[in-house]
């Protein structure tokens, strides 16, 4: 027995253009096969870059715009088989895209951004960085926005274009060590060499201080009720800055303390004229 398959010529016309039901099957089945290929490819390409040693954080840009690539290739095959060619797409879109410019433009900002940074791999997942005296960590990246979560566990989104109208820091990139620098005041008649050698054993006992670069210690000027030092030393990353910047300032004081250094206080001479 024979089952007709006449059904799947049924047809409605739109505008010119003729839809039969079988177009319509295969354009669903070509955006859905387009999910399934891009799932496919960036499985492959993960499988690739992971034998190259080359971090998860870094790949994840790369398979999302290849993801977004696909389906834009294979919505471009769905529309063409249902018989609207790319050039009348590209027409109406135009046309829409005169009414709709002004409500669209952030948006499409936005997604422009989105796909040159997933290009570029300028911010990754698992990168700290710092937009607007908000520091945190990347935890989602998208075409439209990129998600950080800040170190009070609060989840800000950031537009993209933001990362190109505005300036922020990542400290993840390429090398996560930052440089700590301290300021450091003393006592007038204070003896240097002893301050400065106090100073680098300090940075050396701490921990989290790096040896390479090496601490380095500068006797930077005389302030106006001081002599002033500056303490510069290494950190492997800027998650650890406040925490180590206590502890050295700590130790200052304490050590400072059993040998007999002061660190003053400002002062002010009155002088009273009759």
């Amino acid at each position: 027995m024979l089952i007709s398959l006449d059904f799947l010529k049924a047809s409605i016309k739109v505008g010119q253009t003729e839809i039969t039901l079988y177009n319509v099957i295969l354009f669903l089945a070509i955006i859905l096969g387009s999910f399934v290929v891009s799932k496919y490819i960036r499985k492959v390409i993960k499988s690739l870059l992971i034998k190259e040693k080359i971090a998860e954080k870094k790949s994840y840009p790369v398979l999302k715009l290849i993801h977004y690539i696909i389906i834009l290739i294979g919505t471009y095959l769905a529309f063409n088989v249902l018989g609207f060619p790319l050039t009348g797409l590209l027409a109406a879109a135009g046309v829409l895209g005169i009414i709709l410019g002004f409500g669209l433009q952030s948006i499409t900002s936005n997604m422009i951004a989105g796909l040159i940074l997933m290009g570029e791999g300028t911010i990754s997942i698992g990168d700290i960085i710092e937009v607007e005296n908000t520091l945190g960590e990347v935890v989602e990246t998208r075409v439209r926005s990129t998600t950080i979560r800040t170190f009070d566990n609060l989840h800000k989104i950031i537009p993209n274009q933001d990362f190109f109208t505005k300036s922020f820091t990542n400290y993840s990139y390429k090398d996560e060590k930052v440089r700590l620098n301290l300021e450091v005041g003393v006592a007038y008649g204070t003896n240097t060499d002893v301050v400065k050698d106090l100073l680098a054993k300090i940075a050396v006992k701490n921990e989290k201080v790096l040896e390479e670069p090496e601490p380095k210690v500068f006797f930077a000027g005389f302030g106006e009720s001081s002599m002033i030092f500056e303490f510069k030393c290494w950190i492997k990353s800027p998650l650890g800055r406040k925490e180590v910047t206590s502890q050295l300032y700590s130790e200052i004081e304490k050590r400072f303390e059993e040998e007999n250094i002061t660190i003053p206080f400002p002062q002010r001479d009155l002088w009273f004229k009759n």
